[in-house]
Protein backbone atom coordinates (compact mmCIF):
# COMPACT_ATOMS: atom_id res chain seq x y z
CA UNK A 1 0.00 0.00 0.00
CA UNK A 2 1.06 3.58 -0.62
CA UNK A 3 0.17 6.57 1.55
CA UNK A 4 -0.45 9.86 -0.25
CA UNK A 5 0.12 13.09 1.62
CA UNK A 6 0.29 16.84 1.16
CA UNK A 7 3.32 18.43 2.82
CA UNK A 8 2.71 21.97 4.04
CA UNK A 9 5.94 23.08 5.70
CA UNK A 10 6.29 20.84 8.74
CA UNK A 11 2.65 19.69 8.60
CA UNK A 12 1.71 16.52 6.76
CA UNK A 13 -1.88 16.05 5.59
CA UNK A 14 -2.62 12.39 4.92
CA UNK A 15 -4.93 11.98 1.93
CA UNK A 16 -5.30 8.21 2.02
CA UNK A 17 -4.00 4.82 1.02
CA UNK A 18 -3.68 3.47 -2.52
CA UNK A 19 -2.79 0.00 -3.79
CA UNK A 20 -0.31 1.22 -6.41
CA UNK A 21 1.64 4.30 -7.48
CA UNK A 22 -0.37 4.22 -10.71
CA UNK A 23 -3.58 4.68 -8.69
CA UNK A 24 -2.03 7.67 -6.93
CA UNK A 25 -1.14 9.22 -10.27
CA UNK A 26 -4.69 8.59 -11.53
CA UNK A 27 -6.10 10.35 -8.46
CA UNK A 28 -3.69 13.27 -8.83
CA UNK A 29 -4.67 13.61 -12.49
CA UNK A 30 -8.28 14.44 -11.55
CA UNK A 31 -7.24 17.34 -9.32
CA UNK A 32 -7.15 20.34 -11.69
CA UNK A 33 -4.93 22.56 -9.53
CA UNK A 34 -2.08 20.05 -9.08
CA UNK A 35 1.03 20.57 -11.21
CA UNK A 36 3.19 17.62 -12.34
CA UNK A 37 6.88 18.04 -13.10
CA UNK A 38 9.64 15.83 -14.54
CA UNK A 39 7.55 13.15 -16.22
CA UNK A 40 5.09 12.95 -13.32
CA UNK A 41 7.69 12.24 -10.63
CA UNK A 42 7.13 15.47 -8.71
CA UNK A 43 3.77 17.03 -7.88
CA UNK A 44 2.87 20.31 -6.19
CA UNK A 45 -0.09 22.59 -5.49
CA UNK A 46 0.13 26.34 -5.22
CA UNK A 47 -1.85 27.58 -2.24
CA UNK A 48 -3.32 30.43 -4.31
CA UNK A 49 -4.80 27.90 -6.77
CA UNK A 50 -6.60 25.77 -4.18
CA UNK A 51 -10.28 26.72 -3.98
CA UNK A 52 -12.14 27.43 -0.77
CA UNK A 53 -13.76 24.01 -1.20
CA UNK A 54 -13.47 21.26 -3.78
CA UNK A 55 -14.64 17.67 -3.95
CA UNK A 56 -12.16 15.35 -5.63
CA UNK A 57 -14.13 12.47 -7.15
CA UNK A 58 -12.31 9.30 -8.13
CA UNK A 59 -13.67 5.76 -8.58
CA UNK A 60 -16.75 6.55 -6.51
CA UNK A 61 -14.92 8.16 -3.61
CA UNK A 62 -15.10 11.85 -2.77
CA UNK A 63 -12.24 13.62 -0.98
CA UNK A 64 -12.98 17.12 0.39
CA UNK A 65 -10.14 19.57 -0.20
CA UNK A 66 -10.01 23.16 1.04
CA UNK A 67 -7.37 25.87 1.07
CA UNK A 68 -8.26 26.38 4.74
CA UNK A 69 -6.39 23.16 5.57
CA UNK A 70 -3.07 24.79 4.69
CA UNK A 71 -0.99 27.43 6.39
CA UNK A 72 -0.42 30.09 3.77
CA UNK A 73 0.61 31.39 0.42
CA UNK A 74 3.27 28.94 -0.72
CA UNK A 75 3.81 25.66 -2.55
CA UNK A 76 2.41 22.44 -1.10
CA UNK A 77 4.49 19.38 -1.96
CA UNK A 78 2.71 16.14 -2.78
CA UNK A 79 4.44 12.91 -1.87
CA UNK A 80 3.72 9.25 -1.29
CA UNK A 81 5.51 6.42 0.43
CA UNK A 82 5.22 2.67 0.63
CA UNK A 83 3.61 1.42 3.83
CA UNK A 84 3.96 -2.28 4.55
CA UNK A 85 0.94 -4.35 5.48
CA UNK A 86 2.44 -6.04 8.52
CA UNK A 87 0.55 -9.33 8.21
CA UNK A 88 1.81 -9.79 4.65
CA UNK A 89 5.50 -9.91 5.62
CA UNK A 90 7.69 -12.38 7.45
CA UNK A 91 10.88 -11.07 8.98
CA UNK A 92 11.81 -7.40 8.89
CA UNK A 93 9.00 -5.34 7.41
CA UNK A 94 10.07 -3.22 4.43
CA UNK A 95 10.13 0.49 5.01
CA UNK A 96 12.04 3.07 7.00
CA UNK A 97 12.56 3.99 10.64
CA UNK A 98 13.25 7.52 11.86
CA UNK A 99 16.17 7.67 14.29
CA UNK A 100 16.85 11.15 15.63
CA UNK A 101 16.05 12.97 12.41
CA UNK A 102 17.62 10.42 10.03
CA UNK A 103 15.81 7.75 8.04
CA UNK A 104 17.14 4.18 7.97
CA UNK A 105 15.91 1.19 6.05
CA UNK A 106 14.26 -1.17 8.52
CA UNK A 107 16.76 -3.87 7.56
CA UNK A 108 19.63 -1.61 8.73
CA UNK A 109 18.18 -0.38 12.04
CA UNK A 110 19.45 -3.16 14.33
CA UNK A 111 23.02 -2.88 13.04
CA UNK A 112 23.04 0.94 13.23
CA UNK A 113 21.73 0.94 16.81
CA UNK A 114 24.35 -1.65 17.84
CA UNK A 115 27.17 0.38 16.26
CA UNK A 116 26.02 3.72 17.70
CA UNK A 117 25.68 2.16 21.18
CA UNK A 118 29.15 0.63 20.89
CA UNK A 119 30.54 4.05 19.91
CA UNK A 120 28.76 5.72 22.82
CA UNK A 121 30.02 3.08 25.29
CA UNK A 122 33.58 3.35 23.98
CA UNK A 123 33.50 7.15 24.30
CA UNK A 124 32.14 6.92 27.86
CA UNK A 125 34.85 4.40 28.80
CA UNK A 126 37.57 6.53 27.19
CA UNK A 127 36.61 9.70 29.03
CA UNK A 128 36.02 7.88 32.33
CA UNK A 129 39.49 6.29 32.09
CA UNK A 130 40.88 9.80 31.66
CA UNK A 131 39.17 10.95 34.88
CA UNK A 132 36.40 12.91 33.19
CA UNK A 133 32.75 12.98 34.19
CA UNK A 134 30.69 11.98 31.17
CA UNK A 135 27.30 13.44 30.26
CA UNK A 136 24.97 11.87 27.71
CA UNK A 137 22.00 14.04 26.77
CA UNK A 138 19.87 15.30 23.90
CA UNK A 139 17.94 12.11 23.19
CA UNK A 140 14.71 13.03 21.44
CA UNK A 141 15.71 16.64 20.79
CA UNK A 142 16.10 18.29 17.41
CA UNK A 143 19.89 18.27 17.85
CA UNK A 144 19.91 14.58 18.76
CA UNK A 145 21.80 12.60 21.36
CA UNK A 146 25.33 13.66 22.24
CA UNK A 147 28.10 12.85 24.67
CA UNK A 148 30.26 15.44 26.40
CA UNK A 149 32.45 16.01 29.43
CA UNK A 150 32.82 19.03 31.65
CA UNK A 151 34.78 21.48 29.52
CA UNK A 152 35.13 18.89 26.78
CA UNK A 153 33.83 18.66 23.25
CA UNK A 154 30.24 17.86 22.34
CA UNK A 155 30.19 14.76 20.17
CA UNK A 156 26.86 14.11 18.50
CA UNK A 157 25.85 10.48 18.09
CA UNK A 158 24.79 10.94 14.48
CA UNK A 159 25.45 9.01 11.25
CA UNK A 160 28.41 11.17 10.23
CA UNK A 161 30.19 10.72 13.56
CA UNK A 162 29.31 7.03 13.81
CA UNK A 163 30.83 6.52 10.36
CA UNK A 164 33.94 8.54 11.29
CA UNK A 165 34.30 6.52 14.52
CA UNK A 166 34.10 3.24 12.58
CA UNK A 167 36.79 4.44 10.15
CA UNK A 168 39.11 5.88 12.81
CA UNK A 169 42.30 3.98 13.59
CA UNK A 170 41.61 4.24 17.32
CA UNK A 171 39.34 5.91 19.84
CA UNK A 172 42.18 8.34 20.55
CA UNK A 173 42.36 9.32 16.87
CA UNK A 174 38.60 9.80 16.75
CA UNK A 175 38.50 11.94 19.91
CA UNK A 176 41.44 14.03 18.67
CA UNK A 177 39.32 15.24 15.71
CA UNK A 178 37.09 17.06 18.22
CA UNK A 179 39.85 18.83 20.13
Amino acid sequence: MYQLEFIDGKKHHIVGMFDTVEEIKEWLAVVPFITAYESEKEYTMEYKNIPDYAEIEWRGSVYPLTRHSFSGNHTIVIDWSYVATIKDHEGIVPGYTLIEGYMYENSDVEEYIAVRNKMKDELKDYYTLHGKTVFVDGLGTEQGEYITTEGGPIIHIDPMNVDAWEKAESIEAFVKTFE
